[in-house]
C-alpha cells in the first residue's frame, strides 16, 4: 500500500467518524431518530402515517372542543331564558291581583318589555363568531328587536366531525325553543301579548299569560335536555381523541424518537474512535521517504 493511499483511506475513515458524531449529535439535539428516510425506510412510513393520523385526531379534537363551548354557551343562554320566564310568570301574577294600582301596572309592563328585549339578545347570542339559534345560517343573528315574533331561523343543522365517519349535530333552530314564527305560542308573541293585556289590564288575558309561560318552559327545557345530551356526547368523544393521542404518540415515540442513553453511549465511543484516529492519523503522517531509506 502506498504513502498516498494510506493518506486517502485515513481521510476516509476520519470523515465517516465525523460524519457519525455529527449524526448522534444530532439526534440528541432534536430528540429524534429518524431525518430521512434512509435512515429507517421501514420506520420513517410508520412515523408519517402516525403524524397524519395524529394531525387528523388534532382536527377531530379542535371539533370537539369547539363543540362543548358552542354547547356550553348555549346552556347558560338557555338558563337566562328561563330566568327570563321565572321573572315574567312573578310579574303577571302580581298585575292579575286585581288590586295593583295603575302605576305598578306600568312599571310592570316596562319591565316585561325589557325581559323581551333580554329575550331577543339570548336568540342571538353567539359562540366564537357563530350565532347558536339559526341553524346552519351561524354567520347571521336569527332575530330583529322590532318583530322577533315573526322571524324565521334557519332549521339547518350545524354538524361537527368528531371521526373520519361521525358527524354530531351542535345547532338548535331558535324556533325549537321560542316557537315558529307567528304561531300563538311563540315566546315574543306571548310577550307581546302580555304587554297588550296590562295596558287593557286583562286579568283574564294575563291569567292565560301565566299559563302559556310554562308551556315556553316546558319546550325550552326539551330543548335544554337535547343541549345536555349533545354535550355528553362531545366530553365523551373528547375522551377518546384525547386517549387515541396518546396511544398514537406513544406509537410515533416508539419509532421515531431516539433513545437518550443509547445515542450517549454511541456518540462517547464514535468519539474515542476520533481521538484514536488522530492518534494513529499524527503518526501517519510524520512518515516520509527518509524514514523509509533510513
Amino acid at each position: 500500500m502506498t504513502h498516498t493511499m494510506q493518506h486517502l483511506q485515513f481521510l476516509k475513515n476520519l470523515r465517516n467518524n465525523n460524519t457519525g458524531i455529527l449524526d448522534w449529535q444530532n439526534k440528541l439535539a432534536t430528540g429524534r431518530r429518524i431525518h430521512k428516510p434512509g435512515d429507517d425506510p421501514v420506520g420513517v412510513g410508520y412515523y408519517m402515517r402516525y403524524n397524519s393520523e395524529i394531525n387528523r385526531a388534532d382536527v377531530f379534537l379542535e371539533n370537539a372542543n369547539t363543540a362543548l363551548g358552542f354547547l356550553k354557551t348555549m346552556d347558560q343562554m338557555l338558563q337566562q331564558a328561563n330566568d327570563v320566564y321565572k321573572r315574567a310568570r312573578t310579574l303577571v301574577q302580581q298585575a292579575t291581583t286585581g288590586t295593583t294600582p295603575e302605576e305598578d301596572l306600568k312599571l310592570i309592563a316596562a319591565e316585561i318589555k325589557q325581559l323581551k328585549e333580554q329575550l331577543v339578545t339570548i336568540g342571538n347570542s353567539s359562540f366564537s363568531g357563530r350565532y347558536l339559534f339559526n341553524g346552519q345560517k351561524t354567520d347571521q343573528p336569527p332575530y330583529s328587536l322590532t318583530d322577533p315574533a315573526n322571524d324565521r331561523t334557519d332549521r339547518g343543522v350545524y354538524y361537527l366531525n368528531v371521526s373520519p365517519f361521525v358527524s354530531v349535530p351542535v345547532s338548535i333552530s331558535g324556533e325549537d325553543i321560542f316557537g315558529e314564527a307567528g304561531a300563538p305560542d311563540n315566546a315574543f308573541r306571548v310577550f307581546d301579548n302580555i304587554l297588550t293585556h296590562l295596558e287593557n289590564n286583562d286579568r283574564d288575558g294575563l291569567l292565560a299569560d301565566m299559563d302559556r309561560i310554562l308551556d315556553l318552559a316546558d319546550r325550552l327545557n326539551e330543548a335544554w335536555a337535547e343541549v345536555g345530551a349533545r354535550t355528553n356526547r362531545f366530553e365523551l368523544m373528547k375522551e377518546r381523541i384525547e386517549d387515541q393521542l396518546v396511544s398514537l404518540k406513544e406509537l410515533r415515540s416508539h419509532v421515531g424518537d431516539v433513545d437518550m442513553a443509547e445515542a450517549l453511549i454511541e456518540l462517547q465511543q464514535r468519539e474515542n474512535v476520533l481521538q484514536a484516529s488522530l492518534a494513529v492519523g499524527a503518526r501517519i503522517m510524520q512518515v516520509s521517504l527518509v524514514d523509509f531509506l533510513k
